[in-house]
């Protein structure tokens, strides 16, 4: 956790960059391998005679992961200090592959200047021409500075990029060696969540896990409009091949068409393979889904279709599945609303000779077979807590895979952002995010900088965690507690959050209140009647103002 990057609150059009800003940026940015750099952390590790990876993994030969932790803070203070001696005053490193490190995190530093956001944003109002750029994360990505230009993703004839397809296959493997060491065995099938933008951001780290678990291949000689496959031989894989449930976004329907064609002839081809059932769930689930279609579907090819379809997501023309509007209204009844919902938004097949035909029951036998569910967080700048898309679709899934299963699923998290992949549950991912953004002075002391933005940004939170409590429920008693002491106890920050917006802070005691009455928080007396003292005097305030 001391080592996550955490926003210094909203983005602001055109501000000025800071100087101490760029050093940050580019201390954190030789964390990273590049193509053309090795990480100035991994040079400094190996000059002192360790192994990056270990220390990351917090492998220490004394066995003591605070050891490990302390030798990476060292390590990057080191890294801060020569970046700003070379930026500063110009002096570099005398070691070749140090000096090339720094320079590029110099130079790709520089481009963090914000000008372009103002003059593209006038021109653009005016009718004028706006040159495009890529979007996403610019520390995975330096292609996507300077900001302020026109974004577009990439070719989607390029995902899964080679790297992208890697890193998957190792997700992949990471959420099953969770789950055996849980279950002692294989799940049969797995749902993972898949993103338009994520991909973009990723080049398809996402799509490599879906054909990790397939244990299949993408040839190196395909033609890039129509990727040939090929599977991996059972022996190779050293595991079943494991189906799987594909949960897309309507962005991804329709930024990324050809991938969903090479997704669904993926799961074709592992079906028509001839293999025992036992060592390719995929094909069993397809047998099973022909004998039951075959009494209601009489076209050969449309079950063949149906059988092997997997993909599922909104109809066509919507992109999401309206949770969030319920969350946020806070009018629904009972968690089987929440579900009812999901599915009646989300059960609708793509691939092969579909687009967004409804399939209910095929929808609901697919999530019958579901034993774990998988999402990546892909980005440095959100946390799973930080955006509401989280609970909608992770969450969502899960409590749904859960109504039909009559058993909560296995919930990992794969934070793909770091020098190194960590799969984690969702309580994990999301005791990080609480720690690191929601009780964290500096995260709250920079978003105070924004009037009325600051403090409805940290409400914002609030409601996340009703989604997350409702959908997954790992939200633990002990948050909803820390929130109390850190915002309503505190009489300091109640007041000036009250100052920087008391609509929010109304809105943030209104979901600590229905966090108890939803039953997902247990309050001890004491601090159910601060919270009842707290509504109160805000609400005199309120009308004191409105009055005035």
């Amino acid at each position: 956790m001391k080592r996550s990057l955490i926003p210094q609150g909203l983005h602001i059009l055109g501000e000025t960059v800071k100087d101490e800003t760029r050093i940050d940026f580019a201390t954190f940015f030789t964390r990273y391998d590049r193509d053309d750099c090795a990480s100035l952390h991994r040079l400094i590790a190996e000059s002192k005679g360790l192994i990056y990876e270990d220390l990351l993994a917090a492998k220490d030969p004394s066995g003591e992961a605070r050891s490990s932790l302390r030798t990476l803070e060292e390590i990057e203070d080191e890294v801060r200090l020569t970046i700003r001696e070379a930026y500063l005053k110009g002096v570099f490193p005398k070691q070749e592959s140090w000096r090339r490190a720094v320079s590029t995190a110099l130079k790709v530093a520089q481009k963090l200047d914000n000008h372009l956001e103002y003059e593209n944003f006038f021109r653009a109002l005016s009718g004028g021409y706006v040159e495009p750029g890529l979007g996403g994360d610019a520390l995975r990505n330096p292609e996507v500075l300077p900001t302020g230009r026109n974004s577009y993703p990439f070719d989607p004839r390029l995902v899964p990029s080679e790297e992208a397809m890697r890193r998957g296959f190792q997700i992949a493997e990471n959420t099953l060696a969770h789950y055996r060491s849980l279950h002692g065995r294989y799940p049969q099938s797995v749902a993972v969540v898949l993103w338009g933008f994520e991909t973009t951001k990723t080049r398809g780290e996402t799509v490599g896990q879906i054909l990790g678990y397939l244990g299949v291949r993408i040839q190196a000689d395909s033609n890039p409009y129509h990727k040939k496959l090929a599977p991996m031989p059972l022996s190779e894989l050293g595991r079943p091949r494991i189906d799987c449930l594909v949960q897309i976004c309507g962005f991804f329907r329709d930024m990324y068409p050809n991938v969903l064609d090479m997704l669904h002839r993926a799961f074709h081809l592992v079906s028509q393979l001839d293999e025992p059932q036992e060592e390719n769930f995929v094909r069993a689930h397809s047998e099973r889904n022909r004998e039951q279609l075959r009494e209601t579907v009489e076209d050969e090819a449309e079950r063949e279709h149906l059988a092997v379809g997997r993909i599922f997501g909104p109809r066509a023309g919507e992109y999401g599945t309206r949770l969030t509007s319920l969350i946020e209204t806070g009018a629904w009844k009972d968690e089987a609303d929440l579900v009812s919902l999901f599915v009646s938004s989300m059960q609708h097949l793509y691939g092969g000779a579909f687009h967004g035909q409804k399939v209910p029951e095929l929808y609901r036998q697919s999530m019958q077979n579901v034993e774990l569910v998988s999402q990546i967080r892909d980005s440095h700048e959100y946390e799973i807590m930080d955006l509401d898309h989280y609970y909608e679709f992770f969450g969502g899934l899960s409590r749904s895979v859960e109504s039909v299963r009559g058993a909560p699923p296995v919930m990992l998290i794969t934070d793909t952002t770091r020098e190194i992949l960590r799969t984690e549950t969702v309580g994990e991912a999301l005791q990080r995010g609480v720690r690191t953004r929601l009780l964290n002075p500096k995260w709250i002391e920079a978003l105070l900088e924004h009037p009325f933005h600051g403090a409805q940004k940290i409400a914002d939170r609030l409601e996340y965690l009703i989604g997350f409590a409702a959908t997954t429920h790992a939200v633990e008693n002990w948050v909803w507690s820390r929130i109390v002491d850190r915002y309503v106890r505190d009489e300091e920050l109640f007041q000036r959050m009250t100052a920087n917006n008391r609509f929010a802070v109304e809105q943030l005691l209104a979901r600590l209140v229905e966090a108890k009455q939803r039953g997902y928080w247990d309050p001890t007396d004491e601090e159910w009647a601060l919270l009842q003292e707290r509504y109160l005097q805000l609400e005199g305030h309120i009308e004191e103002k409105m009055d005035s």
